[in-house]
C-alpha cells in the first residue's frame, strides 16, 4: 500500500461577540497549524499570526523525512518540541519589544504528516486535535488549563469542569512564559480517517457527539 492521500481545508470565524478574529491558520502538503490568540489579552491576533508563521518556517519537511527521523519518534518529537520552543521565544520577544503587545499570547495546535502513515500532533493551551475513525471520535491532544488538570487528577468531574469558574484559565500558552511543555504524540493513520484541529470556539460550543455527527455526514474537508 502506498502513501495515504491527504485532503485538507481550513477556515476561521470571529463569531458573534468578537470584532477581531484572533484565530489564525496555515497549512501546506504536510504541516497543518492553528493558533487562537488569547481573548482579553493585548494583540491576541498578532500573537496567533506570529506563532503560526514561525512554526511553519521552523518545521522542515525534508528534515522530518530524514532516514534517522523516520525510524525514531523520539528524535522527531524532540525536533517538534524545539520548533515550538523557538516559536514561544519569538512571540515572547516580540511582546517585550513593543509596549502595545505586552502580555499577548496564543494557543497552538499542529499536525505534521510523515509518510507513509504517521501523523505527529502537538499542542500548547486548549486548542485541540481530534481523530475521527470508524464512528469514534478521540481527542488526541491534552488541554493545558486549570480545569483539565483537575479533571485528569480526578478532583472534579466532567460536568463540574464545564461549569468551573476557571474553565477558561490556561496553565500554558505560547508567548506568556519562557518555559513551556508542549504535549506531543504520534499516531498511525488509516484510509478514511479524519483529523480535526480546532480552537475552543468550536469544542466549547459543540459537544463531542455533535462534532462526530458533523464528521460522519460530510464527504469532504471543505464541506465540514
Amino acid at each position: 500500500m502506498g502513501e495515504i492521500q491527504i485532503h485538507s481545508y481550513g477556515c476561521t470565524d470571529s463569531g458573534k461577540y468578537r470584532l477581531v478574529n484572533e484565530d489564525y491558520i496555515n497549512m501546506n502538503e504536510f504541516l497543518f497549524v492553528l493558533a487562537d490568540g488569547m481573548g482579553g489579552h493585548n494583540a491576541g491576533d498578532i500573537a496567533s499570526n506570529l506563532a503560526v508563521e514561525t512554526i511553519m518556517r521552523e518545521i522542515d519537511y525534508n528534515i522530518i523525512n530524514k532516514e534517522e527521523f523516520t525510524k525514531n519518534n523520539t528524535q522527531i518529537e524532540r525536533y517538534i518540541q524545539e520548533a515550538i520552543q523557538k516559536t514561544n521565544d519569538t512571540v515572547l520577544e516580540e511582546s517585550r519589544q513593543h509596549v502595545a503587545y505586552q502580555g499577548m499570547g496564543t494557543t497552538l495546535v499542529l499536525a505534521t504528516y510523515q509518510p507513509p502513515y504517521t501523523i505527529h500532533i502537538a499542542n500548547i493551551g486548549d486548542s485541540r486535535g481530534y481523530l475521527y475513525r470508524k464512528d469514534r471520535l478521540t481527542q488526541l491532544t491534552q488541554d493545558h488549563s486549570v480545569t483539565a488538570k483537575l479533571l485528569r487528577n480526578g478532583t472534579i468531574t466532567k460536568t463540574e469542569a464545564n461549569k468551573h469558574p476557571y474553565r477558561h484559565h490556561l496553565s500554558q500558552s505560547i508567548g506568556t512564559s519562557e518555559t513551556i511543555h508542549p504535549y506531543i504524540d504520534s499516531i498511525i493513520i488509516q484510509e478514511g480517517d479524519s483529523l480535526l484541529l480546532c480552537s475552543d470556539g468550536l469544542w466549547n460550543v459543540l459537544s463531542d457527539d455533535e462534532i462526530k455527527k458533523t464528521l460522519q455526514t460530510k464527504k469532504s474537508p471543505k464541506m465540514i
